[in-house]
């Protein structure tokens, strides 16, 4: 039975439509002026804002329990951050912690206006099993949609079971809300062996989810110990499939960015990220003019709004020039990471158009100034910082005037706390 959605301000992704409407189910059905509709309405937007959910196209939710964590912290480049704190969390996550993160994330991120997520999982001591876990919380129960891989790396001895539990969930996960990836951490941390045994079970088929050049030291153990550059040394592994996603590449060349546009794969940009982490910040210029960049945030917060004012700030103070990128840069990189969604999970994403999913999110965004397609994205610019009030996924209503539907924030958030202090106590 259709849904509708009516007086509200609708952004199809081609054109603005005031005081509208939209039915839906599972797909998009119609959309139009409140004047042309005959049926009631179950949800009245009162004049906000309807447009296509978010896709976050690179996180990290084994992150979420880390906020407010203390321990030693006093790293010097990129290697000591990883060895200092991630390193020690990941080696330290088992079931419960899974289960714990994954709830905390999911509430973050409904209440973001996130339909979908690509997500970079590791937990070292924790294999087999953990993105089953990812899924029963994230797609099962929180009715999200998620492409997930587990981190394979040679730092711990458990790359064979990293390459297993990937290889596993990919044959059994592959639907229009779940799919999976080969999880690679980085070039630095993988070995010759590791890459050709990857290579193998891939067969050019199942696309890899990889840190690139996040910091320099990537490129400069690769060049000095293989003697070629991170995407040089995984094209010649036959691990430039596409589909791929490339997470960061801030010190890639020009050369390796064409590599990565020819096979197909894409660049996932994480400004906030990298700033925190002092390890640069990506010419997105450059890399967009030889491959597809697309948005997510590497675990940072869980919200697409921050990562799509910072970017283009990012690359305003990198390039020291106020024209250095610009909205309509802006709509081109959340245009990419529709697509690469479309292309892991055989569906529309990115508009309101019919037969595209009914991934939608109704935002508490009453313009003091006209809105049009033609300054649509200058809106999300600078008044991107409204509330997400009302989200549905897959045409079901997951969140609703802000209380989540589809599991108790409250009591999961209580459930993370206890978690999480245990956790830090494992990680001292």
């Amino acid at each position: 039975m259709a849904y509708t959605i009516g007086n509200a301000i609708i952004y199809t992704g081609d054109e603005i439509i005031e005081d509208g409407y939209i039915s839906f189910d599972d797909r998009v059905i119609s959309t139009g002026k409140m004047d042309d509709l005959k049926s009631k309405v179950n949800y009245d937007a009162h004049g906000m804002l309807l447009m296509p959910a978010w896709v976050n196209a690179h996180t990290h939710i084994y992150s979420a329990l880390a906020r407010g964590m203390n321990i030693y912290f006093n790293p010097k480049t990129f290697t000591q951050i990883l060895d200092q704190l991630w390193w020690k969390l990941d080696r330290n996550l088992g079931q419960a912690e899974i289960e714990a993160s994954a709830y905390a994330a999911a509430a973050d991120l409904i209440h973001s206006g996130v339909s979908t997520i690509f997500d970079h999982h590791s937990s070292q001591n924790f294999i087999k099993g953990s993105l089953a876990i990812l899924k029963k919380v994230i797609v099962d129960t929180a009715g999200m949609r998620g492409i997930f891989c587990h981190e394979t790396s040679d730092r711990d001895g458990t790359q064979i079971e990293s390459i297993e539990e990937n290889i596993d969930f990919y044959k059994l996960n592959r639907s229009g809300t779940v799919a999976g990836m080969m999880g690679l951490h980085a070039s630095f941390t993988l070995s010759d062996t590791t890459l050709r045994e990857v290579s193998k079970v891939c067969d050019g088929k199942i696309p890899i989810h990889i840190h690139v050049a996040e910091g320099i030291e990537d490129e400069v153990y690769s060049i000095n110990d293989y003697g070629l550059r991170v995407i040089e040394r995984l094209d010649k592994h036959g691990l430039t499939i596409p589909n791929s996603i490339y997470a960061h590449c801030i010190h890639v060349d020009e050369s390796e960015a064409e590599m990565i546009g020819k096979s197909k794969g894409f660049i996932a940009n994480a400004t906030q990220s990298n700033m925190n982490n002092a390890v640069g910040i990506a010419d997105i210029g450059m890399l967009s003019k030889r491959a597809k960049v697309v948005i997510g945030d590497d675990g940072f917060g869980f919200s697409p709004p921050f990562d799509l004012r910072i970017t283009p700030l990012g690359q305003k103070i990198a390039k020291n020039s106020p024209t250095a990128f610009s909205t309509s840069d802006l709509k081109s990189l959340i245009d990419n990471t529709f697509e690469l969604a479309s292309n892991h999970l055989n569906l529309k994403f990115g508009k309101i158009k019919t037969e595209y999913v009914a991934d939608l999110m109704v935002i508490d965004y009453r313009s003091p100034t006209p809105v049009s397609k033609e300054n649509f994205w200058d809106h999300i610019f600078f008044g991107i910082g409204s509330p997400v009030r009302s989200l549905f996924i897959n045409g079901k209503p997951v969140m609703i005037d802000g209380e989540i539907k589809t599991f108790d924030e409250d009591e999961v958030k209580k459930e993370s706390r206890r978690i999480a202090r245990i956790l830090w106590n494992k990680v001292k």
